[in-house]
């Protein structure tokens, strides 16, 4: 019963941590979830922020082209067409103002005029590139984290995957488990057969000596009445359950005799107890005084009392000691000859010794009965435990494997 408790137990530690790896499943399934919406997000600024950068690089690309062609066209001395250029450039009013020509105005200001929109534009296209490098670094990170991106989820997947191999392994070490204790159950029952029927073998075997032991007494009795010339007698019926209700009359007051023996052999028991425990209690006392004696003795020396006076209390305290003595002498060789008159009823005792002997087979066959209870309860202690151990060593190897 032991062993199956320790099963249910590692089966309920076993279906705890599969709650606790299920638990932690649903989490990582939560957290890949959330990593691949992210991962999606980003491939959407990714897809935005490329195309960001055609549109900026088609219009840089535009920009230079009319810059190109700003570059080989004459100015114009018309404000309305140089309105018109400034607008395409997205300049304004304000460069419309700076760079009017006059039909008065000379040539060098006008290539002047050129040379600073030359260098406008050359600033304007390095203020792109810079934006298209950052971005193409921006992009590149973008990349990067994405790739980190898919490799987490790939980890994550892996790990799932893992978790789930590890889910259904616990529940297959969970069912073969409980297939365990169902056959351990039937074994647990069988075995209870067993011990029934072996039960029912010993009471059997009981009533067969038993029955055994009567038919030898009835072939003793045949043959104490058998005639000398070695044919039997033939008894009446009623002469035999006589005889025989007689034997057990005798038996019986065999037995109460033994029985009020015993208690007699109990009551004197109790009797020399109490007459030893007041034996010692006397030799208790008599230390005391003989103490008080040698103290008494030790004060009359150190007053300085009279001799005669000393050796006549003396005297009379020894005679009080020796009458004592004499006394508890006497009780010990009462105690010896009641002792010796027990010895000879014990002997007058084992003169009437059949009914032991009886009791005394009854007894080794009752105890031989008792060891093999015991051997059969031992041998299946031991197969339950190897049993036991089997399954235990199965599970450890499962689990190491």
């Amino acid at each position: 019963m032991q062993a199956l408790s320790k099963l249910a137990s590692q089966l309920n530690e076993k279906t705890f941590e599969l709650e606790i790896k299920s638990a932690d499943n649903r989490i990582l399934q939560e957290q890949l979830q959330m990593k691949v919406s992210e991962n999606d997000e980003m491939q959407e600024t990714i897809l935005l922020l490329r195309r960001q950068l055609n549109s900026l690089s088609d219009r840089s690309s535009g920009n230079s082209q009319q810059v190109s062609e700003a570059g080989a066209k004459p100015v114009r001395t018309c404000p309305e067409g140089f309105l018109e250029k400034n607008f395409e450039e997205g300049k304004g009013i304000s460069s419309y103002e700076e760079n009017y020509a006059d039909e008065n105005t000379p040539t060098s200001v006008m290539s002047l005029n050129r040379i600073f929109n030359l260098e406008d534009s050359k600033e304007s296209n390095n203020d792109l590139k810079n934006q298209v490098h950052m971005q193409a670094a921006e992009i590149e990170n973008l990349k990067q984290e994405k790739v980190r991106l898919i490799e987490e989820k790939d980890g994550l997947e892996i790990q799932s995957q893992k978790l789930a191999e590890e889910a259904s392994y616990a529940k297959e070490l969970a069912g073969a488990a409980a297939i365990e204790l169902r056959n351990l159950a039937e074994e647990v029952t069988k075995l209870s057969y067993d011990n029934a029927k072996l039960t029912g073998d010993l009471a059997a075997t009981r009533e067969a000596h038993c029955r055994s032991i009567c038919c030898q007494r009835s072939v003793s009795y045949d043959l104490k009445h058998a005639r000398p010339d070695g044919r039997p007698r033939k008894p009446d019926n009623g002469v035999l359950v006589e005889e025989l209700q007689k034997e057990l009359n005798a038996r019986y007051q065999r037995e109460a005799v033994l029985e009020t023996s015993l208690s007699e052999k109990d009551q004197i028991e109790v009797e020399l107890r109490t007459r030893l425990d007041e034996a010692k209690q006397r030799e208790e006392d008599l230390e005391n005084e003989l103490a008080n004696m040698w103290v008494l003795v030790a004060k009359l020396r150190m007053s300085g009392i009279n001799a005669d006076d000393f050796s006549s209390e003396g005297l009379h305290a020894l005679n009080i000691s020796q009458t004592r003595v004499r006394n508890e002498y006497l009780q010990s060789n009462g105690l010896s000859n009641k002792m010796f008159e027990e010895d000879e009823v014990y002997e007058n005792m084992d003169k009437m010794s059949t009914l032991e002997e009886s009791r005394a087979s009854y007894l080794k066959e009752r105890r031989r009965c008792k060891e093999l209870e015991s051997l059969v309860s031992r041998l299946k202690v031991c197969m339950l435990q190897t049993k036991l151990l089997n399954i235990l060593h199965a599970m450890c190897s499962l689990n190491v494997g």
